[in-house]
């Protein structure tokens, strides 16, 4: 087993899984007509690391014209020079004195480079082992923008922007002294020109629609086969036997395709959101790479070019093409892209291997220990059948550890995982196909929740017991038909139903396992009622947890007295006391007769009358104390033939009887000079007045909070009282409030209380 890194899925990370992958996986794999192969032991190859894309910032450029490869290097002509990279796209040198440097043409070996001198009106040949311009033709026109090259001859588009005139010529490079040769001087501006097996194209890329003109090419001689119309060209190229011609327009997402003999639409190579910027074929025609300008998707496509299946696609963030630019190395595509005025060369990867795809169908659910079967398929993107292959598979478990097995497609690349998940939790199949020289590589990924096993646990014991006298349950855990390996921890828990609890659960001491995979729980039951045991295994990595119940009823001759005192009960005033005489299980029979003694406040206890229960033994009755504090009522019924006498006792807590302070007035709306009149009577919770001679005292509280003492009031004997207070002058037009507070202190048997009253200072014409 191995620890799985932080990063997974990357082909360098399975190179470092392989290289270190112990034997002894339980994966099997199997062809899809379902013979079963052998156990299959960990790969011991480390995959390749793939080389990565790149975008390399080119310096000091401010725009760009063309590209062209070979030779192992690509060659981007700027306003005055041209940039030379290598073959993983890294600028090595720069051709400067190339004033005006547009189009650019490469001899197949790559050892002379043709570039367009605008500006000068010439074409440079340069030395590209040497970097050196060894001579410049003169082409007799000015502004050349646009090279093909074709065995030793080269076809130049020109003419200069706003201008409107515009031709194409040829000149036969194997001369020491070039013959310019006219083939039109009868074109709008400079067209994109495309030179290959006998086949000349030009394009009037400044005419829209664009007319694209073919030509037959004998030596220096063009016959014009005829031509096509595009709405927009954008770019223009020919496969190596020029016998399909590709236009790259605007418009519409594709590329469409000719037939240079019979100038007939064959193909449209299409697939993106975007419309074409950029067409190149590779050195053998196979392939055909087309950029598209796109907001959002794939930035270059590459198509298989005679079915016209996309079998790559590259997609950037860094900018978009930049027409005409796309060129093929080997097996690698490159591209100048632009954003706000930076410009890249984009280096594509092995862009012309077809890629490939797996795709995986897995089992919803599995469980541990049992066969699962994950089916898939190896898919090639230019259609063929992959063959035999060999993949490698990681299995990888919760806690993150994995292991390495292998696979091996049918020819169809279908292929079936059989495989033994050795624990529960959701595991992940991680499946890849190494690169190969043809195809780029693929992986994909399933992730099975996988059940634990079902483990077996029993309970068993008594069906009956009594309280006080104890229970023996016991039982077994199997896994699968054996006991475990190890003792096991099981937890204990302990339900009761009765008439004092309802369900109420109890953890009891653990019980362990012994090498059989019994156990013992030993359990007292203190009341009667229905007892449920429950014992519960955890379970692990491979079994679930499960769990097992045994239902006893317990007997019990116990029998419990309890009640409660009504809340509020106030002193003097008679309150209730209610209660039952009850049994663990079944219910009391009455009438039957219960003792009642009373402690009130800790002190000395006295004897009440009998009280007699109803059917139910239910009891209540009536009592009045003189005297706050806690009361205590105990309370004992003597017991019959079948349950046990029982005490129980019956608290509360009695209070002082609250009172109240009414305060009222005949009028509360006052002008400046009234006296505010009040009239009041301190009552009891009846709403009766409390007779008795009251000191109250007396507060004034201004409309700012602040708060003036006044004289305190007496009441009369039966409680009642007057009062009369002269309000400061105050501004009447804001309705100034006075609040005046009464409070009293109560008694023995009375709680203090506070009572108000308001008055309002109003303007003499308000109508209150």
């Amino acid at each position: 087993m191995l620890h799985r890194p932080s990063f997974v899925g990357t082909r360098a990370a399975l190179a470092r899984r392989v290289a270190g992958a112990t034997a002894g996986v339980t994966l099997v794999a199997a062809t899809a007509v379902g013979v079963p192969g052998p156990a299959l032991a960990a790969v011991g190859a480390a995959a390749p690391t793939a080389a990565a894309d790149s975008a390399t910032r080119l310096p000091d450029v401010t725009d760009v014209f063309d590209t062209a490869a070979g030779g192992g290097r690509v060659f981007v002509s700027t306003t005055d020079r041209v940039l030379v990279a290598d073959s993983t796209g890294t600028v090595t040198d720069t051709v400067g004195g190339l004033a005006g440097a547009r189009g650019l043409a490469i001899t197949p070996s790559g050892d002379r480079l043709y570039v367009a001198l605008y500006d000068g009106g010439a074409v440079a040949e340069i030395d590209t082992s040497t970097g050196e311009v060894v001579r410049r033709i003169d082409i007799g026109q000015r502004c050349p923008r646009h090279l093909a090259l074709s065995g030793s001859r080269v076809w130049v588009g020109y003419g200069c922007e706003r201008s409107g005139a515009g031709g194409a010529l040829t000149l036969d490079l194997a001369a020491a002294s070039p013959t310019v040769v006219s083939i039109t001087d009868n074109l709008f501006g400079a067209p994109a020109v495309a030179a290959a097996g006998g086949v000349l194209a030009l394009g009037e890329t400044e005419l829209h629609p664009s007319t694209v003109h073919v030509y037959s090419v004998d030596g220096q001689q063009a016959t014009e086969r005829g031509t096509i119309e595009v709405p927009v060209l954008g770019d223009l190229t020919l496969n190596p036997e020029g016998s399909l011609l590709v236009a790259a327009w605007g418009g519409e997402s594709e590329a469409l395709a000719y037939d240079t003999a019979t100038l007939a639409e064959v193909h449209r190579y299409g697939g993106s959101s975007g419309w074409p910027t950029a067409v190149a074929f590779s050195p053998d025609g196979r392939h055909l790479a087309a950029g598209h300008y796109v907001p959002e998707g794939p930035a270059l496509m590459i198509h298989d070019t005679v079915s016209g299946k996309v079998i790559n696609t590259a997609s950037t963030e860094l900018g978009q093409m930049v027409l005409g630019t796309a060129t093929v190395l080997g097996r690698d595509v490159f591209a100048v892209i632009e954003r706000e005025g930076a410009f890249r060369l984009w280096h594509v990867v092995d862009a012309t291997l077809p890629t490939s795809a797996i795709s995986l169908t897995a089992p919803t659910s599995g469980t541990a220990l049992d066969p699962l079967r994950i089916t898939g398929r190896l898919t090639l993107a230019d259609g063929t059948d992959p063959g035999v292959q060999e993949l490698q598979v990681t299995r990888t478990i919760p806690d993150g550890t994995w292991v390495v097995l292998s696979a091996t497609t049918a020819a169809d690349g279908s292929f079936t995982l059989t495989d033994v998940p050795p624990l529960s939790g959701h595991l992940r199949y991680d499946v890849y196909w190494n690169p190969t020289g043809n195809y780029h590589g693929s992986t994909a990924s399933a992730t099975v929740p996988v059940a634990g096993r079902a483990a077996t646990l029993t309970l068993g014991g008594p069906g009956n017991g009594r309280d006080g006298r104890q229970l023996s349950l016991s039982g077994v855990l199997g896994l699968d038909g054996r006991a475990p390996a190890q003792p096991q921890t099981l937890a204990v828990t302990r339900a009761i139903w009765n008439n004092r609890l309802d369900g109420a659960v109890e953890q009891l001491p653990n019980v362990t396992t012994d090498s059989r995979g019994a156990f013992t729980l030993l359990d007292t039951p203190s009341q009667g009622g229905r007892y449920v045991y429950t014992v519960t295994w955890h379970g692990d990595s491979v079994y679930a947890s499960p769990s097992a119940s045994h239902e006893v009823t317990v007997s019990s001759t116990d029998s419990h007295v309890a009640g409660q005192v009504a809340d509020p009960a106030y002193i003097g005033v008679p309150f209730r006391v209610t209660g039952a005489v009850t049994y663990d299980v079944g219910a009391c029979q009455g009438p039957t007769v219960v003792h009642v003694s009373r402690r009130v406040d800790g002190g000395a206890a006295s004897r009440l009358p009998d009280v007699t229960t109803d059917a139910s033994c239910g009891f209540g009755f009536d009592d009045t104390v003189s005297r706050t504090g806690p009361v205590a009522y105990t309370v004992t019924w003597a017991g019959n033939s079948t349950h046990r006498r029982s005490t129980g006792t019956v608290s509360g807590t009695v209070q002082k009887q609250p009172s109240y302070i009414e305060a009222t007035s005949p009028d509360r709306t006052l002008l400046n000079g009234q006296q505010a009149v009040i009239e009041g009577r301190v009552t009891d919770l009846n709403g009766g007045s409390i007779s008795g001679r009251w000191k109250l005292t007396v507060r004034r509280i201004g409309p700012d909070g602040s708060e003036v003492t006044l004289p305190g009031v007496t009441t009369a004997a039966d409680g009642t009282f007057s009062y009369r207070d002269s309000l400061p002058t105050m501004d009447a037009s804001t309705y100034p409030q006075f609040q005046y507070e009464f409070s009293w202190s109560g008694t023995a048997t009375y709680r203090a209380t506070t009572g108000h009253v308001f008055f309002y200072i109003v303007p003499p014409d308000c109508d209150c």
